[in-house]
């Protein structure tokens, strides 16, 4: 599978227009098979960067006018709610899970409710980049076109409920008071992201805002709810006509094993995986056909030319599925308490799954269930693999088993849970 995709192209182009010196060293580095130490930038760690480069920090009087308004939303009976005020990262890809499920949200709520949304850039302040977003959002959910999308500097309108979707839009959240609700939609435990430190200390503070959670798993919510912190939990979908199983019997020969590889992400283990795969490819060889996906990187700069294929970013959801459907086994880990929506739409695409063993994600998966799990160590996760190279039988009773899981779970019941929560109509914060 080529993984010259259109971000591929941006890329290749970019380092072309450098000029031939550039295109040669990048040509040599991405077929070498150890990485050396000019790849990496000494200056200020990630976690360093987040905390200089954005605005993390409140004043007494901030906090103090914020927990004035949780008081009064938590004394107040059920509110009518026709106006929302969303806090939003910027974003390149539409698709991507948890900016997709906001915006699915947004969407639920204008479709069914009647609700105005406005959504603010909280960390760029450029005018140009606010319009770039709108314009992906009206693209992707035509029913938001009309929804303003501002830079984060811009005055904002007072709104019936406010919510912050990501760690570090807490903050702009709880210095807007103009309004009658504050509400965190909680998509995984993003102070993990980083090593103790900076960012970590910093992002943690947003937890302790007191702001009641909506929180995308049951097991992400009891982590939300440890921090002393209200907290609703909903459960996601996935949509089963996209994530489909391939028509007819996958046929003999060849098991082909997806890999969710992103380096620049730690929770998603990459090194881990590589670790695994590469003892699967040397114990089965040609049996076994080895696809990777999530982020542009190439196999020969970390030296497994000779295990996997990397398809790169792919920003097509229907191009995304069609891939699951090819491939026989997924592998994908995370080590936050959210399971990632893979496992999930593996599961949809009749693909056995295989990740990490996570308390976090008990509510979801089950070893030898609808799933194989295993202990985050590479000889570990290769047995498990292994298992489903050389019994089609437990493949296809796992992949039954994902599709009846999934099958349970529907988008617009779990949103209507949240819009009753909200409301104060519904089930109750807990």
């Amino acid at each position: 599978m080529s993984g010259l995709n259109r971000r591929r192209v941006r890329y290749v182009w970019g380092i072309l227009r450098e000029g031939p010196t550039e295109a040669g060293y990048a040509f040599f580095r991405a077929r070498r098979r150890r990485r050396n130490r000019a790849d990496d930038d000494p200056e200020l760690s990630a976690s360093d960067r987040l905390v200089l480069s954005g605005d993390f920090d409140l004043s007494q009087r901030d906090i103090a006018a914020h927990r004035a308004v949780l008081s009064e939303q938590a004394a107040s009976g059920p509110r009518e709610i026709r106006s929302i005020q969303w806090f939003l990262p910027f974003f390149h890809l539409v698709t991507g899970g948890g900016v997709h499920t906001v915006l699915r949200f947004a969407d639920h709520f204008a479709r069914e409710h009647g609700v105005t949304s406005r959504f603010c850039l909280y960390d760029r302040d450029d005018p140009a980049t606010a319009r770039g977003v709108g314009a992906r959002i009206a693209g992707a959910f035509p029913g938001l076109a009309d929804s303003p999308v501002t830079p984060a500097s811009a005055p904002l309108q007072a709104a019936d409920a406010a919510i912050a979707t990501a760690w570090p839009s807490a903050f702009p959240l709880a210095r807007f008071n103009d309004t009658a609700a504050k509400f965190f939609l909680v998509q995984d435990h993003e102070p993990s992201f980083y090593p103790a430190g900076s960012a970590s200390a910093v992002l943690e503070q947003a937890a302790h805002l007191g702001v009641p959670g909506i929180v995308n798993t049951p097991g992400l919510a009891d982590v939300y709810r440890a921090y002393g912190n209200m907290a609703v939990a909903f459960v996601p979908a996935v949509d089963t006509r996209r994530y489909r199983p391939a028509e007819g019997p996958r046929g003999v020969g060849t098991v082909r094993i997806f890999f969710y590889g992103r380096p620049a992400s730690p929770r998603n283990a990459f090194g881990l995986g590589l670790a695994a795969l590469r003892e699967v490819k040397r114990r089965y060889g040609e049996r076994v056909e080895i696809v990777s996906a999530g982020e542009d990187w190439s196999p020969g700069s970390y030296g497994v030319a000779d295990v996997l294929e990397n398809a790169g970013m792919l920003d097509d959801l229907d191009a995304v599925a069609r891939l699951y459907r090819s491939c026989d086994v997924g592998l994908a880990f995370m080590l936050t308490p959210h399971p990632s929506y893979l496992p999930l739409e593996f599961m949809a695409s009749g693909v056995a799954t295989v990740t990490n063993a996570n308390p976090h994600t008990a509510w979801l998966l089950r070893h030898e269930d609808n799933a194989l799990l295993a202990p985050p160590l590479p000889g570990a996760v290769a047995e498990q693999i292994g298992r489903l190279v050389e019994d089609p039988a437990l493949r296809e009773r796992l992949a039954e088993a994902g599709r009846a899981t999934v099958a349970a779970t529907r988008w617009e019941d779990e949103m209507e849970r949240v819009w009753g929560a909200i409301t104060g109509r519904g089930e109750a914060f807990s």
